[in-house]
């Protein structure tokens, strides 16, 4: 049975400290406060998504470069949240703009540039599944196209989504982010995720259970790094096992890497745990912020959108407008180019030891205040789940967030962007300098001291 830990938090100090952190926030962001309220006027919410809106109002950015980005009030902040991940390059790499601006002859929508084959080619050699490749622009759209193409080449319609994993805005999957199968969205019809079939992360003996009973199981669906159910991740002997089962059933394994890809290893979860899927989605770090995502996988499985396939295979429609933009498609070349470059000079197991810093000053300081927490950590990833010190996707469903919102919101005011308030989502890149990650330690120490924390579970 699991439980829902909170921190016991005294609400006269809570609102105190609450207080102060606000006041500091309204003093320093003047700018962005008369921003939001213009921006409210034609944006439904002041912001382009819900993501990127918190309390009282969001910050809005006029510059960035590198690991630091500038605000409207012409606030600078180490820049931790990275785009929702996309950043791992830092903002602006001058490779990046080289390359795009390479391709600037092209215009923006040519058709059919040959940097579309040099980026595939590229792609094929860093991804250990990429036998054939499709573009396309968002992590959503490339996860529902590998589905489309899961089940025409199976025949099949069922696909096992794990409680925890979030695969993008299509209404069939946006069940079971939490440990119910409650719909996580309004305006999404009941009907919508009928086909789909919930099971518990990495549970194999539920998953055989529900393999043997049910044969019209397309392909088993799943984020190697478990991101949005709170980054509990993987480990390579539980998916090798995971990718027997799926054979031993007939099953195609989908790794949905829109955020490990790239950022574990060049070659995404399947190079960082060494186990292959039939298909993979990668977005995010592939073009490094330009608009770019892709789906990929065995010839064979990736033969049902081949126009030039034998008589009988089945066709699947895949197309967009801008599936070849050219300047996306440079800019990945060139991430690509970089990330393995980074990878064979030790750079990615060095940014993941920077990370495990991170991780161990949080803990420390939190527990420090006599505010239980844990840490997790994958590869240049962290999450902060307070109320335990050995917590699990289980144990920490539905946990109290308003202490760590505080948290995030103090360390804005002192020029740190951890994570959006009502994100979690801490990534750090290659552009994060050691002096960078030593100044993020100063500053969580500092907030610590300057706030007192440690009053909420104690109201002195």
């Amino acid at each position: 049975m699991s439980t829902n830990p909170t921190v016991v938090k005294h609400p006269d100090a809570y609102q105190q400290l609450r207080g102060q952190i606000v006041a500091d926030y309204l003093e320093r962001t003047p700018g962005s406060r008369k921003l939001h309220e213009r921006a409210r006027g034609a944006l439904a919410g002041g912001v382009t998504g819900n993501l990127r809106y918190f309390a009282p109002y969001p910050i809005y950015i006029e510059s960035t470069r590198g690991a630091r980005i500038t605000d409207v009030d012409g606030n600078e902040y180490i820049d931790c949240f990275c785009a929702n991940g996309p950043m791992l390059l830092g903002h602006n790499h001058p490779d990046l703009i080289a390359a795009v601006e390479d391709e600037a002859r092209l215009g923006a929508l040519p058709l059919n540039p040959p940097v579309m084959v040099e980026c595939a080619e590229l792609v094929q050699e860093i991804v250990p599944c990429a036998e054939s490749v499709r573009f396309l622009n968002t992590g959503t759209e490339a996860v529902l196209t590998a589905v489309r193409i899961a089940r025409a080449y199976t025949g099949k319609t069922g696909i096992v989504k794990f409680h925890g994993h979030y695969h993008g805005q299509d209404d069939q999957f946006l069940i079971g982010i939490d440990q119910s199968a409650a719909l996580f969205s309004d305006g999404v019809a009941p009907e919508a995720p009928a086909s789909i079939h919930l099971c518990s992360y990495l549970n194999l003996d539920e998953l055989e259970a529900l393999l043997s009973r049910n044969n019209d199981i397309a392909a088993v669906l799943l984020d190697p790094a478990m991101h949005a159910g709170g980054l509990w991740g993987s480990s390579r002997e539980a998916l090798q096992k995971l990718r027997g089962l799926t054979e031993r059933y007939g099953v195609l394994l989908i790794f949905d890497e829109v955020i490990s890809g790239c950022r574990l290893s060049p070659g995404g979860a399947q190079q960082y745990f060494d186990v292959v899927p039939d298909l993979v989605t990668m977005a995010k770090a592939l073009a490094a912020g330009e608009k770019l995502s892709l789906v990929a996988g065995r010839k064979a499985v990736m033969s049902v959108v081949d126009p030039l396939a034998d008589e009988g295979v089945p066709r699947v429609f895949q197309s967009g407008t801008v599936n070849d933009g050219a300047a996306a498609l440079a800019a990945a070349c060139a991430a690509l180019r970089l990330y393995r470059q980074k990878y064979r000079h030790g750079e990615y197991a060095q940014l993941e030891q920077h990370t495990g810093s991170i991780k161990a000053v949080l803990q420390q300081a939190f527990r420090g205040a006599g505010i239980p927490c844990q840490v997790n950590h994958l590869s240049s990833m962290l999450q902060i789940h307070l109320g335990g010190d050995t917590l699990s996707f289980e144990t920490a469903a539905n946990q109290d967030l308003e202490v760590l919102e505080l948290f995030f919101l103090a360390l804005i005011n002192h020029g740190v962007l951890l994570s959006l308030p009502t994100s979690n989502h801490i990534y750090f890149s290659f552009a994060h300098t050691a002096q960078d990650f030593e100044c993020i330690q100063h500053k969580i120490k500092f907030v610590f001291e300057h706030y007192r924390f440690d009053l909420l579970v104690t109201g002195a």
